[in-house]
């Protein structure tokens, strides 16, 4: 049988839990590093420009996303929901992934096993 892939934004009300600490450093780390890329690039030609708006945009997200512990996609989410006061619930696949991959998650239904060497 074949496994449904969702797409990016397709969040599951029943599991939307805000951020732990783990998630929320993650997040942060990810935003601080977009934001220092975005002040990094030149600001000469246009393309850079470009490219500086849109590290500087994700990098600014993920920054409120962790303040807020917001669980969701957080370069569409993050800053609806901190002007409306409420979360716009918007899921996020990648993150939901890395989070199982690097263990963050507290739900046990999305943690990978990890191997034993024995």
């Amino acid at each position: 049988m074949k496994e449904r892939m969702t797409p990016c934004c397709n969040g599951d009300p029943a599991d939307w839990r805000p951020l732990n600490g783990g998630q929320r450093r993650a997040r942060l780390i990810v935003g601080v590093a977009l934001l220092s890329l975005a002040l990094a690039l030149p600001w000469s030609a246009a393309s850079s420009i470009a490219l500086a708006i849109i590290a500087g945009w994700l990098g600014a997200t993920h920054v409120i996303a962790a303040a807020m512990a917001y669980p969701g996609c957080p370069e569409l989410g993050a800053v609806p929901s901190l002007l409306l006061g409420r979360w716009v619930r918007i899921g996020c696949t990648p993150w939901r992934w890395l989070d199982a991959k690097l263990n963050l998650t507290t739900c046990s239904h999305e943690r990978t096993p990890r191997s034993s060497l024995g």
